[in-house]
């Protein structure tokens, strides 16, 4: 129950036998709102009940990836706040509200493509009788267009920056982030970082790229004045000192805040892309397709190395299965002497078998880790370390490894590029980020855990 408990009558006892005194209750309904996403999505969310956020999201947003279900008093008025607008400090735009009536209502909100003017106040659709409870419900209809997710999308400002930043920002890298929210005149941007102790003179030049979803699906928007200012400032801050600390001269950033594509991550402001690093693309596809996308990050000998590493990890596998079979062969009852002697054979051999399949397989995954380091661009390595070490960052995916968890203290895992399963739609988390890098924003009051 997301509601406060408070209690709706109180009185004194009496000593009296069987006497009864009345206690007048509010008649309390349900209210359930349901997300129809186009894609997977955890949408951040906290409630307001007459224009008060509930106790349960007073430090944090929860999320939901379809319902959310709650229980007011009739005459109550419910609303959402959403996505980056959920954090505790901002809450400035609360949509899809209702005031419930005698009955319980379920608001259906549906995710829509393209530039809509749709108001975000739900439309009574029908009521129906609840076969189960014998209760009316009133549907009522609303939809989630791009309009409404840039309006529930917080747009930072120059005076926030600040209290946002790593510790230990640059006083130029500062300066730089503070004029994307100020209003940048065209899609670069120049920092000048002059010599310190042993580190010389440094200068950037950064590109931003925009993204085709956000000018396709919001009628008013352009991206130096809503695109760039709806992204985290800690995610700026950490691209450009990462990039500065190593002497990278140039950076394209792409896909920064966009409403209906892809991850929750970049939908709150929180994602960032980068294209290229200095001169090197962020980009690995050859290694699966293909001299079609030839660069100098994918060897000739890396390609065939993880060929081989794929094998071998198809073997070990087989080997596996081969084992248990085994196994479960030589632990059958009523086995005769024979039977047994057999199948303990070939338990054995089994074993053996898996065994080698394992050593096999650790040797060929080690020749092309080995190679696959040999050839990656140092200063991209050195980005990247910078990147995974900065307080601010707890997600980093790019053509090379994927760290779905900065904070866990495990090494990143190899991007081996591995398509979905048979029978799924779509490009897996691997194969979307062969071709860039990608950084999360750690900000538990938008998304946790």
């Amino acid at each position: 129950m997301a509601k406060e408990l408070k209690p709706d009558f109180s009185c004194k006892t009496n000593d009296q036998p069987n006497s009864v005194v009345d206690a007048p209750c509010k008649k309390a309904c349900k209210v359930t709102y349901r997300f129809i996403f186009r894609s997977n999505l955890s949408m951040p969310y906290a409630v307001a009940v007459n224009g008060k956020v509930l106790a349960a999201f007073k430090d944090r947003p929860k999320r939901t990836d379809s319902k959310i279900p709650l229980v007011v008093d009739v005459g109550q008025s419910v609303e959402l706040y959403l996505n980056s607008d959920a954090h505790p400090a901002h809450r400035k735009s609360p949509v899809y509200k209702v005031t419930v009536g005698d009955d319980d209502v379920e608001v259906v909100i549906t995710e829509v493509e393209g530039k809509l003017t749709c108001l975000d106040t739900p439309e009574l659709s029908k009521s129906k009788t609840d076969d189960a409870t014998g209760r009316t419900v009133q549907h009522m209809t609303a939809k989630l267009t791009g309009d409404i997710w840039m309006k529930v999308s917080h747009k930072y400002a120059p005076n926030e920056v600040d209290a946002l930043l790593p510790p230990k920002t640059s006083a130029e890298v500062t300066a730089a982030v503070k004029s994307i929210y100020s209003g940048l005149g065209t899609p670069t941007l120049k920092i000048q970082q002059p010599a310190a102790g042993s580190q010389s003179e440094r200068a950037l030049s950064i590109e931003f790229i925009d993204s085709k979803n956000p000018k396709e699906n919001i009628t008013s928007y352009t991206l130096l004045k809503d695109g760039l200012p709806r992204v985290h400032p800690a995610g700026y801050a950490a691209l450009f000192s990462a990039a500065l600390e190593h002497g990278i001269a140039t950076l394209q950033v792409t896909s920064c805040w966009r409403p209906m594509l892809g991850s929750i991550a970049h939908r709150a402001g929180l994602g960032l892309d980068v294209g290229y690093v200095g001169a090197t693309p962020m980009n690995r596809q050859e290694l699966r397709l293909g001299k079609s996308k030839d660069t100098a990050n994918v060897s000739d000998d890396e390609v065939e190395l993880f060929k081989e590493y794929e094998a071998a990890i198809v073997a070990d596998k087989k080997a596996d299965a081969e084992l248990s079979a085994a196994k479960k062969a030589a632990s059958t009852p009523g086995l005769t002497a024979e039977q047994k002697l057999q199948a303990n054979k070939d338990l054995q051999s089994a074993a053996d078998k898996k065994s080698e399949s394992q050593k096999v397989k650790v040797k060929a995954s080690k020749a092309w880790n080995d190679e696959r380091d040999a050839t990656e661009p140092v200063k991209v390595k050195l980005f990247r370390t910078s990147l995974l070490q900065c307080s601010c960052v707890s997600q980093l995916f790019d053509p090379w490894v994927m760290d779905a968890n900065t904070k866990d203290g495990l090494e990143p895992e190899p991007n081996m590029q591995r398509p979905l399963p048979p029978g799924k739609k779509g490009s897996s988390n691997e194969e979307l980020h062969a071709h860039h890098l990608h950084v999360t924003v750690y900000e538990p009051k938008i998304l946790q855990g």
